[in-house]
């Protein structure tokens, strides 16, 4: 009996660590669809409606972007490393982008989840404001 124990506690302590690097490590990580986009430059207001598949991928500490366009031939895509702190100010440190003067820009977003959604405000260095929604992908 006691041997059983031991070996039982041993097998456990051993299956901790894999049960931790499976959680979450912040509420942002995950899988997710844009759902609705709006760019507000100066002088005039863009809702992008019929938003072609986007998705944005994080695990603990990277995220990877990525667009289609409804023809097939556009693709844009981003990605880099990023931080999340107070679980409201998102930013996302672009290491390689399609669009070269973006690679190596530090993009700040204000970030809320409520439910499945994630709502995404910040300023581009271009001079507008992007505001997104994304939905969580189960």
């Amino acid at each position: 009996m006691k041997r059983t124990s031991i070996l039982l506690l041993f097998s456990t302590l051993l299956a901790m660590p894999a049960v931790f690097a499976q959680a979450p490590a912040n509420h942002l990580e995950g899988s997710w669809r844009l759902v609705s986009q709006r760019s507000v430059y100066p002088d005039t207001v863009i809702i992008t409606v019929n938003i072609p598949p986007s998705m944005k991928i994080l695990n603990s500490t990277h995220f990877s972007w990525g667009y289609q366009s409804d023809n097939g031939i556009d693709v844009l895509a981003g990605g880099g490393r990023y931080t999340l702190e107070d679980d409201t100010l998102y930013t996302e440190y672009l290491e390689y982008h399609t669009s070269e003067a973006l690679v190596g820009v530090a993009l700040r977003f204000s970030a809320r989840i409520v439910g499945d959604l994630w709502y995404h405000v910040g300023e581009f260095p271009s001079g507008f404001r992007l505001e997104e929604v994304w939905r969580r992908i189960e």
